[in-house]
């Protein structure tokens, strides 16, 4: 089975202790650091964050570098934390309107609360680490390095890190390490594979490097385009302060590389953020080679979709839905709510990991799915072989209504089949929203 070694360790045998089948995901706790001054692309990626800033409780936004980088970025406030503030701000003049659509956006107020200075001379970046990991809440938080190159600070997680084990010894540090999860780039220094334990889960959405290009780089050319996204109609014009902010000089243009880490974050309804393997909106990853057992993933998974096999088809099977749902947040920030597209409410019957034998019929539906906006909706059931370790289902073909059947096949050893229902309402932009029901098949 292809599930990560940790995500069996810690949640027990598939199917039914895992936290993919809980039916309400856990809300994630998360925490990120930008070395904002320096690639304007930290920038864009901010934009789009805060745009999701609903989807979890945001711990943390850390700014590490302390002077804006000559030439290259031409944001007119010139500090690090500057920068992210008059980000936050701007999110503050969209609140009022972005918060009719959904309530659970945070204030301003609470945001700016947990922007921290993050630079060498300033202790707030390791404080805000040290808070949240150390936090009664008994959720894990999740991190991520957008990038601290030259000319910015020490990251700050390294820093917590070394202080952790200096002050709490061996077993505190490993306590505080298995707090954590990463989303990130790795700027740990030793702590990323020389000291012990390992971090209870790294995802690394910047790389590998296949056919000349990291995993970064494919966003600006995946799904910056795609549904006809245009940044100037979509995003820069008429869609208030904060989409007025994304800078435009980035090389290539609209790179958002950042973007991923979190992008991989949003409850779709595909997955579950603890196992990298299933695949979603940031891609899917597997297991690094040299990881050595170590619940350690990247981007080098490969997909099969209309008719090509490519690393790039595990983004671009979704990369249409991933923009679309950022037209529509852009859309928050100025329209009514009854002029604004929402995603669907999909309601799949029956749980989300099934086991059965062969010559056993199954039937998967997600007909009590509905759309806050009334609109029509349209369903696809598709097969994910890649995901799981049956291969393409015997038997099975994709369908375009709610409820389809399946009967399991005759097998020699437990195998497990994917299967992902897609639903899409009438509105503009189209948005989806996903069912993923896993069914592992059992030898009598």
């Amino acid at each position: 089975m292809r599930f990560p070694i940790l995500f069996l360790l810690l949640l027990g045998s598939l199917p039914h202790s895992s936290t993919f089948a809980q039916a309400v995901p856990e809300r994630l706790r998360v925490l990120v650091e930008t070395d904002a001054g320096g690639d304007p692309d930290d920038e864009q990626s901010m934009v789009r964050f805060l745009l999701y800033a609903n989807e979890w409780d945001v711990e943390g936004i850390i700014a590490n570098r302390p002077v804006a980088r000559e030439g290259e970025n031409r944001n007119r406030v010139r500090s690090g934390i500057g920068i992210v503030q008059r980000l936050v701000q701007a999110y503050g003049e969209c609140h009022p309107n972005l918060v009719r659509h959904d309530p659970r956006y945070p204030g301003v107020e609470r945001l700016l609360g947990v922007t921290v200075d993050g630079t060498e001379g300033s202790s707030a970046g390791v404080d805000r680490i040290l808070a949240a990991v150390d936090s009664q809440d008994p959720r894990p938080l999740w991190y991520s390095d957008w990038g601290s190159d030259r000319g910015s600070a020490t990251n700050n997680l390294r820093r917590a890190l070394d202080r952790v084990l200096k002050e709490r010894g061996p077993e505190g540090y490993a306590r505080f390490k298995n707090r954590i999860r990463l989303s990130s780039s790795d700027a740990f220094g030793p702590h990323t594979w020389e000291i012990g334990p390992s971090f209870a889960l790294w995802v690394d959405t910047w790389r590998p490097e296949i056919d000349g290009r990291r995993w970064y780089h494919q966003f600006s050319r995946i799904v910056s385009p795609a549904g006809g996204f245009d940044p100037f109609r979509d995003l820069l014009n008429g869609h208030g302060a904060l989409g007025a902010l994304y800078p435009t000089n980035t090389g290539p243009k609209w790179k958002e590389g950042d973007s991923l880490s979190f992008i991989y974050w949003i409850p779709t309804g595909l997955g579950d953020p603890s196992d990298p393997t299933l695949g979603g909106w940031g891609g899917r990853l597997a297991p690094r080679n040299e990881a050595a057992g170590r619940p350690y993933y990247w981007a080098s998974a490969v997909d099969r979709w209309n008719g090509v096999t490519h690393r790039d088809q595990t983004l671009v099977r979704w990369a249409e839905a991933i923009q679309n749902d950022f037209r529509a947040r852009l859309d928050w920030c100025v329209n009514p709510v009854k002029e604004a597209n929402h995603p669907p409410v999909v309601r799949l019957d029956g749980p989300r990991l099934r086991t059965v034998r062969p010559g056993q019929a199954v039937t998967l539906s997600v007909a009590g799915s509905t759309d806050p906006d009334g609109q029509a909706l349209k369903f696809r059931w598709e097969s994910y072989a890649e995901a799981g370790t049956g291969g393409e289902p015997p038997a099975w073909t994709a369908g375009s209504t709610a409820s389809v059947k399946w009967t399991a096949p005759w097998v020699r050893e437990a195998v497990d089949f994917h299967f992902i229902a897609s639903v899409t309402d009438a509105g503009e932009p189209a948005l989806t929203r996903y069912a993923r029901v896993v069914v592992r098949v059992e030898p009598r």
